[in-house]
């Protein structure tokens, strides 16, 4: 029988899910983790297995992300690390390194010889990831998908606190003082994209390769824009980039399987 690999990529605050046989994506899926991590798996599962009429195929279902030890379901569990690795690899072929903001943490990945070798993780608080980027625009009123369209790359008033906590407050203090929303969204990214560089200013990258942004962000074209500028090398994306750590998910098992 022949068998389906299922990527699950939980993470903080969405949960996007793969399906895979022999390397070619079938089916992705993205839904809200909510408080209980194993649910949103267990859903997004469900979704999976009858609208690509898995049910009697032999699944094999990998976990990766921040809540993937509550997915005890799961044939396999894999470090964000590895399977965003992975996954960019497969993404885009030729790469050197990866970027992923993700909501409760923000990582930089050297990646040589079709392996990680290398990674820097800020986790132990929000200052440039995607918590900080959706409390900027609750306090500016601007929804997180229209942030491009909304932006004004340039002109940027300077966001100088990264603390989140600091920056709301800074942020606040803007609104008061009549400061256009625009431009304090443009210095939102700005200050992102600063903590990006302080990361992959402490690994040895080259120019002669572009590094691939994953995860939710990597949507925002502009966000990219500002990151590669900040640190000075070509960064670049792709529409399947937010389930890279599901298709390495997918990839990791598969190596294992074999």
């Amino acid at each position: 029988m022949r068998k389906i690999f299922v990527g699950i990529d939980s993470g903080s605050t969405m949960c996007k899910s793969v399906v895979m046989e022999e390397e070619r994506i079938i089916d992705t899926l993205a839904v809200k983790t909510g408080w209980n991590p194993r649910a949103s798996a267990e859903e997004s599962l469900g979704i999976l297995r009858e609208r690509n009429g898995l049910d009697g195929q032999e699944l094999v279902i990998a976990a990766t992300g921040y809540g993937r030890e509550a997915i005890e379901f799961a044939d396999y569990t894999f470090t964000e690390i590895t399977c965003h690795a992975y996954g960019g690899m497969y993404l885009m072929p030729g790469i050197q390194g990866i970027i992923d903001i993700g909501g409760q943490d923000s990582k930089v990945i050297q990646i040589q010889n079709g392996k990680p070798i290398n990674f820097l993780m800020n986790d132990k608080c929000a200052a440039g990831t995607g918590r900080f980027l959706k409390m900027a625009c609750d306090n500016l009123e601007i929804p997180l998908a229209n942030i491009d369209e909304f932006t004004d790359s340039q002109e940027a008033v300077s966001i100088n606190s990264m603390c989140t906590v600091f920056a709301e407050s800074e942020i606040i203090g803007l609104l008061a003082m009549q400061k256009d929303r625009a431009q304090i969204m443009a210095g939102v990214l700005q200050s992102i994209a600063r903590k990006i560089q302080q990361q992959a200013g402490k690994i040895d990258f080259t120019t002669d390769q572009p590094l691939l942004m994953t995860g939710g962000l990597s949507k925002s074209a502009l966000l990219i824009d500002t990151i590669a500028q900040a640190i000075g090398y070509e960064v670049k994306s792709c529409a399947e980039a937010v389930y890279a750590g599901a298709i390495g998910a997918c990839i990791c098992a598969a190596n294992k399987e074999n």
